[in-house]
Protein backbone atom coordinates (compact mmCIF):
# COMPACT_ATOMS: atom_id res chain seq x y z
CA UNK A 1 0.00 0.00 0.00
CA UNK A 2 1.08 3.40 -1.01
CA UNK A 3 2.30 5.86 1.94
CA UNK A 4 -0.33 7.83 1.43
CA UNK A 5 -2.97 5.64 1.10
CA UNK A 6 -1.78 4.04 4.39
CA UNK A 7 -2.13 7.36 5.82
CA UNK A 8 -5.52 8.02 4.75
CA UNK A 9 -6.75 4.62 6.10
CA UNK A 10 -5.16 5.41 9.20
CA UNK A 11 -6.90 8.37 9.48
CA UNK A 12 -10.43 6.42 9.00
CA UNK A 13 -9.81 4.18 11.29
CA UNK A 14 -8.92 6.58 13.79
CA UNK A 15 -11.84 8.34 12.93
CA UNK A 16 -13.75 5.22 13.19
CA UNK A 17 -11.93 5.09 17.15
CA UNK A 18 -11.63 8.53 18.09
CA UNK A 19 -13.86 9.92 21.24
CA UNK A 20 -15.37 12.93 19.21
CA UNK A 21 -17.93 15.08 20.55
CA UNK A 22 -20.49 18.33 19.53
CA UNK A 23 -20.15 20.52 22.32
CA UNK A 24 -17.40 20.80 25.50
CA UNK A 25 -19.24 17.70 27.61
CA UNK A 26 -19.71 14.35 26.32
CA UNK A 27 -21.03 10.94 27.86
CA UNK A 28 -17.57 9.04 29.43
CA UNK A 29 -16.39 6.26 27.54
CA UNK A 30 -16.02 2.72 29.80
CA UNK A 31 -12.58 2.23 31.26
CA UNK A 32 -12.40 -0.64 28.95
CA UNK A 33 -12.59 1.32 25.56
CA UNK A 34 -10.21 3.58 27.32
CA UNK A 35 -7.52 0.90 27.61
CA UNK A 36 -8.02 -0.26 24.57
CA UNK A 37 -7.16 2.81 22.80
CA UNK A 38 -4.60 4.43 25.15
CA UNK A 39 -2.90 1.32 26.78
CA UNK A 40 -0.73 0.50 23.26
CA UNK A 41 1.60 2.46 21.37
CA UNK A 42 -0.52 1.63 18.22
CA UNK A 43 -3.81 3.18 19.88
CA UNK A 44 -2.43 6.04 20.89
CA UNK A 45 -0.99 6.35 17.14
CA UNK A 46 -4.67 5.29 15.87
CA UNK A 47 -6.23 8.35 17.84
CA UNK A 48 -3.35 10.90 16.73
CA UNK A 49 -3.81 10.03 13.33
CA UNK A 50 -7.53 11.62 13.61
CA UNK A 51 -6.44 14.82 14.50
CA UNK A 52 -5.01 15.03 10.76
CA UNK A 53 -8.84 15.63 9.60
CA UNK A 54 -8.67 18.85 11.82
CA UNK A 55 -6.09 20.42 8.94
CA UNK A 56 -7.88 22.00 5.76
CA UNK A 57 -8.94 19.33 3.44
CA UNK A 58 -6.72 19.06 0.37
CA UNK A 59 -9.74 20.86 -1.72
CA UNK A 60 -9.75 23.83 0.79
CA UNK A 61 -5.78 23.93 1.17
CA UNK A 62 -5.38 25.95 -1.93
CA UNK A 63 -8.45 28.10 -1.60
CA UNK A 64 -7.53 29.54 1.84
CA UNK A 65 -6.35 32.73 -0.09
CA UNK A 66 -9.72 32.75 -1.87
CA UNK A 67 -10.92 36.00 0.37
CA UNK A 68 -7.67 38.30 -0.40
CA UNK A 69 -6.93 41.62 -2.05
CA UNK A 70 -4.77 40.16 -5.30
CA UNK A 71 -7.80 37.19 -6.03
CA UNK A 72 -10.05 38.31 -8.45
CA UNK A 73 -13.33 35.68 -8.56
CA UNK A 74 -17.10 35.39 -9.60
CA UNK A 75 -18.76 35.33 -6.44
CA UNK A 76 -18.92 36.64 -3.04
CA UNK A 77 -19.54 34.98 0.42
CA UNK A 78 -21.38 36.02 3.66
CA UNK A 79 -18.46 37.87 5.00
CA UNK A 80 -16.96 39.49 2.50
CA UNK A 81 -20.35 41.28 1.63
CA UNK A 82 -20.14 42.53 5.24
CA UNK A 83 -23.35 40.21 5.91
CA UNK A 84 -22.10 38.54 9.14
CA UNK A 85 -24.11 39.21 12.23
CA UNK A 86 -24.26 38.10 15.64
CA UNK A 87 -27.34 36.17 14.57
CA UNK A 88 -26.01 34.60 10.70
CA UNK A 89 -23.19 33.05 12.44
CA UNK A 90 -23.19 29.68 13.14
CA UNK A 91 -22.19 28.50 16.84
CA UNK A 92 -18.58 27.57 17.13
CA UNK A 93 -17.35 24.56 17.52
CA UNK A 94 -15.11 23.12 20.09
CA UNK A 95 -15.10 19.58 19.21
CA UNK A 96 -11.95 19.09 17.86
CA UNK A 97 -10.46 20.73 21.05
CA UNK A 98 -12.03 18.46 23.15
CA UNK A 99 -10.77 15.42 20.93
CA UNK A 100 -7.61 16.73 21.82
CA UNK A 101 -8.31 16.97 25.63
CA UNK A 102 -9.79 13.90 25.70
CA UNK A 103 -6.38 12.26 24.60
CA UNK A 104 -4.60 14.36 26.75
CA UNK A 105 -6.70 13.67 30.04
CA UNK A 106 -6.27 9.45 29.13
CA UNK A 107 -2.81 8.93 28.05
CA UNK A 108 -1.30 7.68 31.59
CA UNK A 109 -1.08 4.07 31.07
CA UNK A 110 1.41 2.63 32.38
CA UNK A 111 2.06 -0.01 29.74
CA UNK A 112 2.97 2.67 27.62
CA UNK A 113 6.44 4.02 27.79
CA UNK A 114 6.85 7.16 29.55
CA UNK A 115 9.01 8.75 26.20
CA UNK A 116 6.31 7.26 23.82
CA UNK A 117 3.37 8.56 25.48
CA UNK A 118 4.98 12.12 25.66
CA UNK A 119 6.04 12.04 22.23
CA UNK A 120 2.13 11.62 21.07
CA UNK A 121 0.71 14.10 23.56
CA UNK A 122 3.57 16.63 22.20
CA UNK A 123 1.53 15.63 18.77
CA UNK A 124 -2.05 16.59 20.49
CA UNK A 125 -0.61 19.88 22.22
CA UNK A 126 0.41 20.94 18.51
CA UNK A 127 -2.96 20.25 16.84
CA UNK A 128 -4.01 22.06 20.53
CA UNK A 129 -2.16 25.30 19.54
CA UNK A 130 -3.30 25.06 16.18
CA UNK A 131 -6.93 25.47 16.77
CA UNK A 132 -6.48 27.26 19.81
CA UNK A 133 -4.45 29.75 17.04
CA UNK A 134 -7.42 30.18 14.52
CA UNK A 135 -9.98 30.39 17.55
CA UNK A 136 -7.80 33.88 18.51
CA UNK A 137 -7.38 35.07 14.83
CA UNK A 138 -11.45 34.63 13.94
CA UNK A 139 -12.71 35.37 17.45
CA UNK A 140 -10.11 37.28 19.86
CA UNK A 141 -10.50 36.36 23.31
CA UNK A 142 -11.82 32.94 24.03
CA UNK A 143 -12.39 30.79 26.95
CA UNK A 144 -8.89 28.71 27.83
CA UNK A 145 -10.20 25.12 28.37
CA UNK A 146 -7.24 22.17 28.58
CA UNK A 147 -9.20 19.33 29.87
CA UNK A 148 -12.78 17.77 29.14
CA UNK A 149 -16.09 19.53 30.29
CA UNK A 150 -18.91 17.67 32.30
CA UNK A 151 -22.36 19.17 32.66
CA UNK A 152 -22.35 21.63 35.88
CA UNK A 153 -18.23 22.20 35.17
CA UNK A 154 -18.54 26.14 36.10
CA UNK A 155 -15.94 26.53 33.16
CA UNK A 156 -19.13 26.00 31.13
CA UNK A 157 -20.28 29.36 31.47
CA UNK A 158 -16.73 31.16 32.06
CA UNK A 159 -16.48 34.80 30.48
CA UNK A 160 -13.69 34.91 27.77
CA UNK A 161 -9.59 34.61 28.55
CA UNK A 162 -7.76 37.24 26.99
CA UNK A 163 -5.19 37.40 24.56
CA UNK A 164 -2.32 37.05 26.63
CA UNK A 165 -3.85 34.27 28.38
CA UNK A 166 -4.65 32.52 25.48
CA UNK A 167 -1.41 33.34 23.08
CA UNK A 168 0.77 32.06 26.58
CA UNK A 169 -1.29 28.53 26.07
CA UNK A 170 -0.73 28.45 22.73
CA UNK A 171 3.38 28.93 23.18
CA UNK A 172 3.48 26.37 26.00
CA UNK A 173 1.80 23.88 23.38
CA UNK A 174 4.11 24.68 21.10
CA UNK A 175 7.51 24.43 23.62
CA UNK A 176 5.91 20.97 25.00
CA UNK A 177 5.51 19.79 21.51
CA UNK A 178 8.84 20.35 20.41
CA UNK A 179 10.53 19.21 23.68
CA UNK A 180 8.74 15.79 23.47
CA UNK A 181 8.01 14.78 19.67
CA UNK A 182 11.08 12.35 19.46
CA UNK A 183 13.83 13.63 17.40
CA UNK A 184 14.05 10.15 15.59
CA UNK A 185 10.32 11.49 14.34
CA UNK A 186 11.48 14.83 13.41
CA UNK A 187 11.17 14.86 9.65
CA UNK A 188 9.54 11.64 7.80
CA UNK A 189 10.06 10.37 4.84
CA UNK A 190 6.81 12.07 3.55
CA UNK A 191 5.72 15.77 4.40
CA UNK A 192 2.09 14.31 5.89
CA UNK A 193 3.00 14.01 9.74
CA UNK A 194 3.84 16.48 11.97
CA UNK A 195 7.10 16.91 13.26
CA UNK A 196 8.78 18.47 15.95
CA UNK A 197 9.91 21.41 13.80
CA UNK A 198 6.31 22.35 12.79
CA UNK A 199 5.55 23.66 16.32
CA UNK A 200 8.30 25.75 16.09
CA UNK A 201 7.24 27.11 13.41
CA UNK A 202 3.70 27.83 14.77
CA UNK A 203 5.10 29.22 17.22
CA UNK A 204 6.83 31.82 15.26
CA UNK A 205 3.75 31.91 13.44
CA UNK A 206 1.18 32.52 16.34
CA UNK A 207 4.42 35.03 18.31
CA UNK A 208 4.42 37.08 14.60
CA UNK A 209 0.58 37.54 14.12
CA UNK A 210 0.40 38.34 17.63
CA UNK A 211 3.04 40.92 17.83
CA UNK A 212 2.04 42.86 14.64
CA UNK A 213 -1.45 42.48 16.13
CA UNK A 214 -0.69 44.86 18.64
CA UNK A 215 1.01 46.98 17.38
CA UNK A 216 -0.45 47.79 14.28
CA UNK A 217 -4.03 47.84 16.20
CA UNK A 218 -2.63 49.56 19.30
CA UNK A 219 -4.82 52.23 20.56
CA UNK A 220 -8.12 50.19 19.37
CA UNK A 221 -10.76 47.90 21.56
CA UNK A 222 -8.93 44.91 19.76
CA UNK A 223 -5.74 45.41 22.29
CA UNK A 224 -7.47 46.72 25.44
CA UNK A 225 -6.68 43.66 27.89
CA UNK A 226 -3.17 43.25 25.83
CA UNK A 227 -0.25 43.51 28.72
CA UNK A 228 2.66 41.48 26.98
CA UNK A 229 4.00 43.75 25.12
CA UNK A 230 4.68 43.57 20.91
CA UNK A 231 9.06 43.75 21.40
CA UNK A 232 8.54 40.39 23.34
CA UNK A 233 6.84 37.96 21.03
CA UNK A 234 8.57 39.62 18.09
CA UNK A 235 11.67 38.11 20.04
CA UNK A 236 9.79 35.31 20.54
CA UNK A 237 8.89 35.01 17.14
CA UNK A 238 12.62 35.11 16.41
CA UNK A 239 13.67 32.65 18.39
CA UNK A 240 11.80 30.06 17.37
CA UNK A 241 12.29 30.55 14.12
CA UNK A 242 15.67 30.65 14.41
CA UNK A 243 15.37 26.92 16.15
CA UNK A 244 14.22 25.52 12.95
CA UNK A 245 17.41 27.49 11.11
CA UNK A 246 19.75 26.83 13.27
CA UNK A 247 18.61 22.69 13.47
CA UNK A 248 19.76 21.95 9.59
CA UNK A 249 17.01 20.44 9.15
CA UNK A 250 15.60 22.25 6.19
CA UNK A 251 16.70 24.26 3.61
CA UNK A 252 15.05 25.76 -0.19
CA UNK A 253 14.43 23.48 -2.02
CA UNK A 254 16.40 23.65 -5.32
CA UNK A 255 18.05 22.18 -8.35
CA UNK A 256 15.52 21.73 -10.94
CA UNK A 257 15.25 24.13 -14.04
CA UNK A 258 13.35 27.32 -14.16
CA UNK A 259 11.54 26.87 -17.52
CA UNK A 260 8.00 27.35 -19.11
CA UNK A 261 6.37 27.15 -15.88
CA UNK A 262 8.57 24.84 -14.00
CA UNK A 263 11.24 25.21 -12.00
CA UNK A 264 12.20 24.61 -7.82
CA UNK A 265 9.17 27.07 -6.60
CA UNK A 266 6.71 25.57 -8.66
CA UNK A 267 7.97 21.92 -7.54
CA UNK A 268 6.39 22.67 -4.34
CA UNK A 269 3.41 23.16 -4.89
CA UNK A 270 2.72 20.32 -8.14
CA UNK A 271 4.72 17.12 -6.97
CA UNK A 272 2.79 13.97 -5.86
CA UNK A 273 5.03 13.91 -2.61
CA UNK A 274 6.34 17.55 -1.57
CA UNK A 275 9.94 18.28 -1.45
CA UNK A 276 10.53 17.27 2.49
CA UNK A 277 14.02 19.26 2.06
CA UNK A 278 11.46 22.29 2.45
CA UNK A 279 8.51 21.14 3.30
CA UNK A 280 7.42 20.41 6.78
CA UNK A 281 4.00 19.72 6.71
CA UNK A 282 2.02 18.68 3.52
CA UNK A 283 -2.10 17.76 2.68
CA UNK A 284 -1.73 14.56 1.41
CA UNK A 285 -3.36 14.15 -1.84
CA UNK A 286 -4.15 10.96 -4.03
CA UNK A 287 -6.17 10.65 -7.81
CA UNK A 288 -6.84 7.34 -6.73
CA UNK A 289 -9.24 8.46 -3.78
CA UNK A 290 -10.08 11.46 -5.85
CA UNK A 291 -9.01 14.05 -2.78
CA UNK A 292 -7.47 16.57 -5.17
CA UNK A 293 -9.23 18.62 -7.84
CA UNK A 294 -6.62 22.17 -7.98
CA UNK A 295 -6.52 22.30 -11.53
CA UNK A 296 -10.80 21.68 -11.69
CA UNK A 297 -10.91 24.46 -9.23
CA UNK A 298 -8.33 27.09 -11.02
CA UNK A 299 -9.11 25.75 -14.37
CA UNK A 300 -12.75 24.88 -14.86
CA UNK A 301 -15.25 26.09 -11.74
CA UNK A 302 -16.93 28.86 -11.59
CA UNK A 303 -15.27 30.76 -9.50
CA UNK A 304 -12.85 31.83 -12.34
CA UNK A 305 -10.09 33.04 -9.93
CA UNK A 306 -7.62 34.90 -11.30
CA UNK A 307 -4.49 36.97 -10.48
CA UNK A 308 -4.41 41.00 -10.58
CA UNK A 309 -2.56 43.67 -11.68
CA UNK A 310 -0.79 45.93 -8.85
CA UNK A 311 0.00 41.82 -7.54
CA UNK A 312 1.86 41.47 -10.69
CA UNK A 313 3.59 45.01 -10.81
CA UNK A 314 5.38 44.21 -7.31
CA UNK A 315 7.14 41.05 -8.77
CA UNK A 316 10.88 42.16 -9.14
CA UNK A 317 13.18 42.09 -12.16
CA UNK A 318 15.25 39.27 -12.87
CA UNK A 319 18.21 41.93 -12.09
CA UNK A 320 16.80 42.81 -8.91
CA UNK A 321 15.31 46.52 -10.47
CA UNK A 322 11.94 47.76 -9.56
CA UNK A 323 9.59 46.63 -12.16
CA UNK A 324 7.48 48.95 -14.38
CA UNK A 325 4.17 48.77 -16.84
CA UNK A 326 5.34 50.83 -19.39
CA UNK A 327 8.39 50.60 -22.14
CA UNK A 328 10.89 53.07 -20.89
CA UNK A 329 10.86 56.21 -22.51
CA UNK A 330 6.95 55.96 -23.56
CA UNK A 331 3.40 55.54 -22.67
CA UNK A 332 3.04 52.53 -23.74
CA UNK A 333 2.28 49.26 -21.62
CA UNK A 334 4.23 46.59 -21.71
CA UNK A 335 2.89 43.37 -23.89
CA UNK A 336 2.29 40.28 -22.12
CA UNK A 337 5.23 38.85 -23.38
CA UNK A 338 7.26 41.49 -22.47
CA UNK A 339 5.75 41.87 -18.98
CA UNK A 340 6.47 38.00 -17.80
CA UNK A 341 10.08 38.41 -19.48
CA UNK A 342 13.02 38.54 -17.28
CA UNK A 343 11.14 38.96 -14.28
CA UNK A 344 10.88 36.93 -10.73
CA UNK A 345 10.81 33.18 -11.42
CA UNK A 346 8.17 33.16 -9.10
CA UNK A 347 5.83 34.69 -11.35
CA UNK A 348 6.08 32.48 -14.46
CA UNK A 349 5.53 29.46 -11.46
CA UNK A 350 2.48 31.43 -10.73
CA UNK A 351 0.99 32.27 -13.69
CA UNK A 352 0.61 30.95 -17.56
CA UNK A 353 3.10 33.40 -18.42
CA UNK A 354 4.44 33.42 -21.62
CA UNK A 355 6.61 30.32 -21.99
CA UNK A 356 4.10 28.08 -20.07
CA UNK A 357 3.57 24.37 -22.05
CA UNK A 358 1.22 22.09 -20.56
CA UNK A 359 0.25 18.44 -22.12
CA UNK A 360 -2.79 18.05 -24.23
CA UNK A 361 -5.19 15.73 -24.76
CA UNK A 362 -3.28 14.46 -27.34
CA UNK A 363 -0.25 13.68 -24.48
CA UNK A 364 1.80 16.50 -26.49
CA UNK A 365 3.69 18.98 -24.15
CA UNK A 366 2.79 22.05 -25.76
CA UNK A 367 3.02 26.53 -25.38
CA UNK A 368 -0.45 26.57 -23.82
CA UNK A 369 -1.65 30.34 -23.01
CA UNK A 370 -3.80 31.39 -20.67
CA UNK A 371 -7.77 30.61 -21.02
CA UNK A 372 -9.10 34.06 -21.89
CA UNK A 373 -12.77 32.64 -22.20
CA UNK A 374 -12.33 32.01 -18.72
CA UNK A 375 -9.42 34.13 -16.98
CA UNK A 376 -10.61 36.95 -15.57
CA UNK A 377 -7.73 39.26 -15.66
CA UNK A 378 -5.78 37.38 -18.06
CA UNK A 379 -2.91 36.05 -15.38
CA UNK A 380 -4.36 32.49 -15.19
CA UNK A 381 -3.44 30.62 -11.94
CA UNK A 382 -1.48 27.50 -12.19
CA UNK A 383 0.73 27.26 -8.53
CA UNK A 384 -1.38 24.29 -7.51
CA UNK A 385 -2.12 23.21 -10.98
CA UNK A 386 -0.43 19.88 -12.72
CA UNK A 387 0.83 20.59 -16.36
CA UNK A 388 -1.69 17.86 -17.95
CA UNK A 389 -5.19 18.70 -18.98
CA UNK A 390 -6.20 15.11 -17.83
CA UNK A 391 -6.16 16.64 -14.89
CA UNK A 392 -8.58 19.38 -15.57
CA UNK A 393 -11.79 16.93 -13.91
CA UNK A 394 -12.86 16.76 -10.65
CA UNK A 395 -10.71 14.46 -8.37
CA UNK A 396 -8.02 14.03 -10.78
CA UNK A 397 -4.84 15.73 -8.83
CA UNK A 398 -2.06 13.83 -6.82
CA UNK A 399 0.03 16.55 -5.55
CA UNK A 400 0.55 17.13 -1.84
CA UNK A 401 -0.35 20.96 -0.73
CA UNK A 402 2.13 22.36 1.63
CA UNK A 403 0.99 24.61 4.53
CA UNK A 404 4.25 24.30 6.18
CA UNK A 405 7.62 25.00 4.83
CA UNK A 406 10.95 26.49 5.23
CA UNK A 407 10.53 29.65 2.82
CA UNK A 408 7.83 30.78 5.94
CA UNK A 409 10.52 30.00 8.86
CA UNK A 410 12.91 32.65 7.04
CA UNK A 411 10.22 34.95 6.16
CA UNK A 412 8.79 35.16 9.75
CA UNK A 413 12.76 35.27 11.17
CA UNK A 414 13.17 38.74 8.97
CA UNK A 415 9.91 40.20 9.60
CA UNK A 416 10.68 39.63 13.47
CA UNK A 417 14.36 40.99 13.39
CA UNK A 418 13.17 44.02 11.20
CA UNK A 419 10.08 44.56 13.70
CA UNK A 420 12.96 44.84 16.34
CA UNK A 421 15.32 46.94 14.17
CA UNK A 422 18.18 44.18 14.71
CA UNK A 423 17.78 42.86 11.06
CA UNK A 424 21.74 42.58 10.03
CA UNK A 425 22.77 42.45 6.33
CA UNK A 426 23.90 39.05 6.74
CA UNK A 427 20.96 37.75 8.29
CA UNK A 428 18.88 39.67 5.20
CA UNK A 429 21.25 37.55 3.17
CA UNK A 430 20.54 34.37 4.66
CA UNK A 431 16.26 35.00 4.24
CA UNK A 432 15.26 37.60 2.02
CA UNK A 433 18.26 37.56 0.09
CA UNK A 434 18.15 33.71 -0.28
CA UNK A 435 14.27 33.48 -1.34
CA UNK A 436 15.76 35.79 -4.54
CA UNK A 437 18.16 33.73 -5.21
CA UNK A 438 15.70 30.71 -5.75
CA UNK A 439 14.20 32.85 -7.54
CA UNK A 440 16.32 33.59 -10.51
CA UNK A 441 17.13 37.40 -8.90
CA UNK A 442 20.75 38.41 -9.82
CA UNK A 443 21.28 41.91 -8.41
CA UNK A 444 19.42 44.16 -6.13
CA UNK A 445 19.36 44.03 -2.64
CA UNK A 446 20.57 40.48 -1.78
CA UNK A 447 23.45 40.85 0.25
CA UNK A 448 22.54 43.88 2.43
CA UNK A 449 19.03 45.40 3.63
CA UNK A 450 17.65 47.83 0.76
CA UNK A 451 17.86 51.41 1.77
CA UNK A 452 15.25 52.86 -0.59
CA UNK A 453 11.71 52.67 -0.39
CA UNK A 454 9.90 50.90 -3.70
CA UNK A 455 6.70 54.38 -3.88
CA UNK A 456 4.99 51.94 -6.08
CA UNK A 457 4.89 49.32 -3.34
CA UNK A 458 3.92 51.74 -0.97
CA UNK A 459 1.78 53.77 -2.84
CA UNK A 460 -0.34 50.81 -3.58
CA UNK A 461 -0.45 48.61 -0.23
CA UNK A 462 1.63 50.30 2.34
CA UNK A 463 1.31 54.25 2.46
CA UNK A 464 1.87 54.44 6.48
CA UNK A 465 4.79 52.20 5.90
CA UNK A 466 8.39 54.35 5.79
CA UNK A 467 10.86 51.73 5.98
CA UNK A 468 12.25 49.99 2.92
CA UNK A 469 13.38 47.01 4.82
CA UNK A 470 9.71 46.38 6.53
CA UNK A 471 8.29 47.44 2.68
CA UNK A 472 10.64 45.18 0.73
CA UNK A 473 10.03 41.94 3.58
CA UNK A 474 6.13 42.67 3.31
CA UNK A 475 6.71 42.11 -0.90
CA UNK A 476 8.88 39.12 -0.40
CA UNK A 477 6.61 37.46 1.16
CA UNK A 478 3.19 38.25 -0.84
CA UNK A 479 4.65 37.10 -3.81
CA UNK A 480 6.80 33.90 -1.80
CA UNK A 481 3.47 32.71 0.18
CA UNK A 482 0.84 34.09 -2.46
CA UNK A 483 -2.14 31.96 -2.45
CA UNK A 484 -1.34 29.84 0.80
CA UNK A 485 -3.59 30.85 3.38
CA UNK A 486 -1.74 33.88 4.75
CA UNK A 487 -2.79 36.86 3.01
CA UNK A 488 -6.11 38.13 5.01
CA UNK A 489 -4.23 37.27 7.90
CA UNK A 490 -1.14 39.56 7.10
CA UNK A 491 -3.85 42.24 5.82
CA UNK A 492 -5.52 42.08 9.35
CA UNK A 493 -2.51 41.72 11.60
CA UNK A 494 -1.15 44.73 9.87
CA UNK A 495 -4.07 46.66 9.59
CA UNK A 496 -4.33 47.44 6.56
CA UNK A 497 -7.53 44.38 5.45
CA UNK A 498 -9.31 47.75 3.99
CA UNK A 499 -7.41 46.65 0.74
CA UNK A 500 -9.49 43.82 0.48
CA UNK A 501 -12.81 46.53 -0.92
CA UNK A 502 -10.36 49.01 -2.72
CA UNK A 503 -7.61 46.59 -4.65
CA UNK A 504 -8.48 47.31 -8.19
CA UNK A 505 -9.18 43.76 -10.00
CA UNK A 506 -7.77 44.68 -12.67
CA UNK A 507 -5.53 42.37 -15.51
CA UNK A 508 -3.49 42.09 -18.83
CA UNK A 509 -2.49 44.99 -21.27
CA UNK A 510 -4.27 44.27 -24.89
CA UNK A 511 -5.11 46.02 -27.93
CA UNK A 512 -8.91 45.00 -29.49
CA UNK A 513 -10.14 43.78 -32.27
CA UNK A 514 -6.65 42.47 -33.05
CA UNK A 515 -5.35 39.01 -33.25
CA UNK A 516 -3.02 38.82 -30.40
CA UNK A 517 0.15 36.23 -30.26
CA UNK A 518 0.35 35.74 -26.52
CA UNK A 519 3.60 33.81 -26.22
CA UNK A 520 5.53 34.63 -29.55
CA UNK A 521 5.56 31.27 -31.40
CA UNK A 522 4.13 33.51 -34.24
CA UNK A 523 0.35 31.70 -33.74
CA UNK A 524 -3.00 34.33 -32.76
CA UNK A 525 -3.97 33.12 -29.55
CA UNK A 526 -6.95 35.52 -28.25
CA UNK A 527 -9.14 37.90 -30.46
CA UNK A 528 -10.50 40.62 -27.98
CA UNK A 529 -13.53 41.99 -29.44
CA UNK A 530 -15.38 44.94 -29.14
CA UNK A 531 -18.56 46.49 -30.11
CA UNK A 532 -19.33 43.53 -31.62
CA UNK A 533 -16.45 43.94 -34.27
CA UNK A 534 -15.49 40.55 -34.72
CA UNK A 535 -13.40 38.94 -37.59
CA UNK A 536 -14.19 35.41 -38.87
CA UNK A 537 -11.28 34.51 -39.59
CA UNK A 538 -10.24 34.43 -35.62
CA UNK A 539 -14.03 33.11 -34.65
CA UNK A 540 -12.21 30.16 -32.40
CA UNK A 541 -10.13 32.33 -30.47
CA UNK A 542 -12.40 35.57 -30.24
CA UNK A 543 -13.57 36.78 -26.81
CA UNK A 544 -16.05 39.34 -26.41
CA UNK A 545 -15.27 42.03 -23.96
CA UNK A 546 -17.67 44.46 -22.49
CA UNK A 547 -16.74 47.86 -22.20
CA UNK A 548 -17.47 47.24 -18.00
CA UNK A 549 -14.45 45.08 -18.57
CA UNK A 550 -11.89 46.68 -19.55
CA UNK A 551 -10.22 50.26 -18.84
CA UNK A 552 -9.20 52.35 -22.08
CA UNK A 553 -5.41 53.48 -21.77
CA UNK A 554 -3.06 54.41 -24.41
CA UNK A 555 -2.69 52.21 -26.92
CA UNK A 556 -5.34 49.50 -25.39
CA UNK A 557 -6.83 48.76 -22.70
CA UNK A 558 -6.24 46.93 -19.32
CA UNK A 559 -8.70 43.96 -18.80
CA UNK A 560 -10.90 44.70 -15.29
CA UNK A 561 -13.38 42.44 -13.47
CA UNK A 562 -15.65 44.95 -10.79
CA UNK A 563 -17.53 42.33 -8.92
CA UNK A 564 -20.38 44.70 -6.72
CA UNK A 565 -20.73 44.05 -2.72
CA UNK A 566 -16.95 44.25 -1.42
CA UNK A 567 -17.29 45.78 1.82
CA UNK A 568 -14.60 45.98 4.56
CA UNK A 569 -15.62 47.57 8.12
CA UNK A 570 -12.97 47.55 10.94
CA UNK A 571 -15.26 45.55 13.05
CA UNK A 572 -14.27 42.59 10.68
CA UNK A 573 -11.15 42.20 12.26
CA UNK A 574 -13.03 39.87 14.21
CA UNK A 575 -15.94 37.73 13.83
CA UNK A 576 -18.95 37.90 16.28
CA UNK A 577 -19.81 35.12 19.20
CA UNK A 578 -23.18 33.97 17.86
CA UNK A 579 -25.86 34.95 19.63
CA UNK A 580 -27.37 30.91 20.52
CA UNK A 581 -23.38 31.00 21.78
CA UNK A 582 -23.99 33.76 24.71
CA UNK A 583 -27.60 32.57 25.00
CA UNK A 584 -25.76 29.16 26.64
CA UNK A 585 -23.39 31.61 28.00
CA UNK A 586 -24.17 35.04 29.58
CA UNK A 587 -20.71 35.67 30.92
CA UNK A 588 -19.41 35.64 26.92
CA UNK A 589 -18.85 39.61 25.86
CA UNK A 590 -19.57 40.31 22.01
CA UNK A 591 -16.99 41.36 20.02
CA UNK A 592 -16.83 44.99 18.91
CA UNK A 593 -18.82 47.09 16.53
CA UNK A 594 -21.78 43.69 16.87
CA UNK A 595 -24.59 44.08 18.74
CA UNK A 596 -26.19 41.50 21.13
Amino acid sequence: MEKKNIKYFAVMMACALAFQACDLTETQKSSADAAMVFGSETGLQTYCNSFYGMLPTNTKAYQQDAMADYFAKTELEKYELGALTQDSQGSWDWEDIRSVNYFLDHNHYESVPVKIRNHFNGIARFFRALLYFDKLKTYGEVPWIDHVLNPGDPELTAPRDSRDVIVSHILEDCDYAFENITTENSRASNANFVNKYCAMLLKSRVCLFEASWRKYHAGTDLVLNCEIPAYELFAEAADAAYAVISSGEFSLHTGTPNEKGCGSYRDLFSSDIAPTDEVLLAIASDSKLSVGYSNYYFNVQAVRASLTRPFMNTYLNSNGTVYSEKVAGTDNYKNFIEETSNRDYRLNQTIRAYDYECKNKAGEIVPTTADYSYTLTGYHIIKFCQDDVAYNVYGANGNDIPIMRYAEVLLNYAEAKAELETLSDEEWKMTIGALRRRAGITGGDLDAKPTKVDTYLQDTYFPDITDPVILEIRRERSIELCLEGFRMDDLKRWACASLWQTAPWTGIFVTVNTPLDMNGDGTPDVYFSVNDNTDPDYASITVPLSNDRKIDVFGGCILQFNLEGRVWLDKMYLEPIASSDITMNPNLEQNPGYSF
